[in-house]
């Protein structure tokens, strides 16, 4: 390893652990549950050798459908080393990435010389690359793989190097089938282009990718009976994808697919209702394509402030504009210019024989997710690099120029859907701001004609009426506020939960605002929602915080909202499914915190020193019996507590400035169990203060 690349990996590795310590951010979503608890399922078997070899259960999707299995045994050989923790996994996680840095760093210099290396930082900076080690996604092991294989075959490959470069890359399709394909078409471009050693080099790069396939196809078909190569899932998400169908149709087709006996059968209704699909809707199939071509390149930063205006912190806006959106529409121009008249290499053959083929497979017969492009950037910013030097070669500099105004115009089409909306949401914000200042200064009349007049420089969007209410409410005008947000809930969408919140704090009729936003804990994150009411909402003006029970604003870094309604929150209590015999969580609502949580309120009497009282326990489902946490306050004394079984109070004193709100840490060891989320530390039932002397 160079220098150059060392420098790269160690500052790509630094720029990860910084983002894993200050977003600190749970897991989120279906797919990152799926595979941490069936990894669990692994780690935690008695047998976990003859369990992942004789049964299908830990890698199945929807009941139906297999996936690639490399990631979940990464994942449960990490929890069985170290134990069902995070934190093992997002370091490995880091330090792959930060290699998967290292490895674009590398083709940047063969494409570019010593300059090349730029692209190893800009993919070190690159924001979904810095935050994708904080989930767990299958990503976290294709990507640096299948850019180790890349790297191994994009030299003058001998013997050794083509058929390591055919076991990495069969490793990337264990890991994401989506690669498995693109070793036949790395071999055969070995053998086209390597002379009188093609053939042989060709069949070693072959060779290596089956040496690690075919051994997983055997067990497969000898010892479960399903002629699968990798996995199943991909006859899913083909049909997914084409079946062009309206929601009623396609729940129909599920059942005829899910009905089948047996998983060739399944395979086999599946790909019927894709390629009918396909022979019925030839007009849908071109405007599917279309879609997924813009979507792939979707600024996802402009897209989520302008468009579905998320209710996430101001930092991760920045992030996403500066560290997503404009090194991926810098580099497009460069990478299309580098892919039609970059210096011919075994590099740049790679590059876009790669670029092609899953764009081919992500465009036009499947479908695609943002996150889809981890298996891309990489390619595009080391393309971007060789780029650069291709303008100094006259001979292609034609072909170069074509590339790059048809990768500019693939930028400029990306934004363009964004741009008016950008314009409008900053000329509404300029705007806003005499609005807020007259709140302030009190001048609530004067305020809400200015809000107006602002709020109509953007009237489609909920983010001037929610600005102004925000505003109303921290300097106290709640039926102004309340106002404001009834304003803005007509115009919100379904990932902007502040007029909710805004509601559930000054509407009169709170607890129906308080019900949606408990569902929405569960249905999208706790965290989200309270993440958002942290910053939406000043501490409420109280004595006592009941969790689970309207704290939104006062409680952050907890989880879900439990023992409220059983109707409500039945179907999502995965954990009584794992309860051991004669175990039952204990009743009242509450909140499970994790590693780190914090809890506010403004008490109603002001006094110099308060009794602060935290009802608090480790019952079941959690796995540690007496926990040691650590309590802090507004005075920085650290309270340690060992906590039981059973919920009961925990009384402190702290110091606080007269008219301070107060402000309450939580530190907890934490555990994880099957069915649960992920990292939990203590459970939380109530806080309460009283002045003293």
């Amino acid at each position: 390893m160079s220098r150059a690349t060392a420098a790269v990996f160690a500052f790509a590795l630094a720029a990860r652990l910084a983002f894993w310590i200050l977003a600190d951010q749970p897991l989120l979503y279906t797919h990152q549950y799926h595979y941490f608890t069936n990894a669990l399922r692994i780690a935690q078997h008695p047998e976990p050798l003859s369990y992942v070899i004789g049964s299908d259960e830990w890698r199945t999707w929807n009941g139906n459908w297999t996936i690639a299995p490399l990631y979940h045994l990464f994942l449960a050989t990490v929890f069985r080393i170290a134990g069902a923790h995070l934190g093992p996994v997002r370091l490995l996680q880091c330090i792959l990435d930060a290699a998967a840095a290292a490895l674009v760093a590398s083709l940047g210099r063969r494409v570019a010389g010593p300059r090349g290396a730029w692209a190893g930082v800009a993919y070190a900076l690159y924001w979904p690359a810095m935050e994708m080690p904080m989930w767990t996604l299958t990503e976290n092991v294709h990507t640096p793989l299948f850019v180790a294989g890349v790297a191994l075959l994009a030299g003058d490959a001998g013997p050794r190097r083509s058929l390591a470069g055919g076991v990495v890359l069969g490793l990337s399709a264990l890991a994401r089938s989506v690669s498995s394909g693109f070793i036949g078409l790395t071999a055969a471009w070995r053998w086209w282009s390597a002379g009188r050693r093609g053939l042989a080099l060709g069949a070693l790069v072959a060779c290596g990718g089956a040496a690690v396939i075919l051994p997983w196809t055997a067990r497969n078909v000898f010892i479960l009976g399903d002629r699968v190569l990798i996995e199943s899932a991909a006859f899913e998400n083909l049909w997914w994808a084409n079946h062009f169908t309206d929601s009623v149709r396609f729940r129909r087709q599920q059942e005829v697919v899910h009905s089948q006996p047996t998983p060739a059968e399944k395979r086999a209704a599946a790909l019927h209702f894709a390629l009918r699909g396909l022979r019925r809707y030839p007009g849908a199939f071109v405007d599917k394509v279309r879609t997924n071509f813009w979507h792939l390149f979707r600024p996802e930063g402009l897209h989520t402030w302008v468009a579905v205006q998320r209710s996430v912190e101001p930092w991760r806006h920045a992030g996403s504009l500066l560290l997503d959106d404009l090194p991926l529409l810098l580099a497009l121009p460069l990478f299309a210019g580098f892919l039609a008249g970059g210096r011919p290499s075994p590099a740049r053959a790679l590059i876009a024989l790669w670029t092609a083929y899953y764009l081919f497979m992500v465009v036009i017969v499947f479908h695609n997710e943002i996150r889809y492009r981890s298996a891309l950037m990489p390619f595009v910013f080391a393309g971007a690099a060789g780029g650069l030097p291709a303008f100094t070669d006259r001979s292609r500099r034609r072909r170069l120029w074509v590339g790059v105004l048809v990768g500019a115009a693939v930028a400029a089409g990306s934004v363009a859907p964004y741009a008016a909306g950008a314009v409008r949401a900053l000329r509404a914000s300029r705007s806003m701001q005499p609005a807020l200042l007259a709140v302030d200064e009190g001048r609530i009349a004067e305020s809400r004609v200015l809000a107006t007049a602002a709020a109509a420089r953007d009237p489609r969007s909920p983010r001037p009426w929610l600005d102004y209410g925000r505003r109303l409410g921290w300097r106290g005008h709640s039926a102004e506020a309340a106002k404001a947000y009834r304003t803005a809930l007509p115009l919100s969408n379904f990932a902007n939960w502040r007029a909710p919140l805004g509601l559930a704090r000054y509407d009169p009729d709170r607890a129906r605002w308080i019900e949606q936003l408990d569902r929405a804990s569960w249905d999208a994150d706790p965290w989200l929602v309270l993440e958002a009411a942290w910053r939406e909402l000043p501490p409420p003006v109280a004595d006592e915080v009941l969790l689970a029970r309207g704290d939104h604003g006062a409680v952050r870094a907890f989880l879900h909202p439990r023992g409220g309604d059983p109707a409500l929150f039945a179907h999502r209590q995965e954990w009584a499914r794992y309860q051991p015999p004669g175990e039952i969580p204990p009743p009242g609502a509450h909140r499970w915190s994790r590693h780190r949580a914090w809890l506010r309120l403004q008490p109603a009497v002001t006094s110099a020193a308060y009794e602060v009282t935290l009802e608090m326990g480790s019952p079941f489902p959690s796995t540690l019996a007496a926990p040691t946490v650590v309590v802090t306050a507004n005075d920085a004394i650290a309270h340690p507590f060992t906590l039981g079984r059973d919920v009961r109070p925990y009384p402190f004193r702290v110091a606080i400035a007269a008219g301070r709100p107060l402000v309450v840490r939580i530190d907890a060891p934490t555990w994880s169990r099957i069915g649960e989320p992920a990292d939990q530390g203590v459970r939380v039932d109530r806080m309460s203060v009283r002045p003293t002397r």
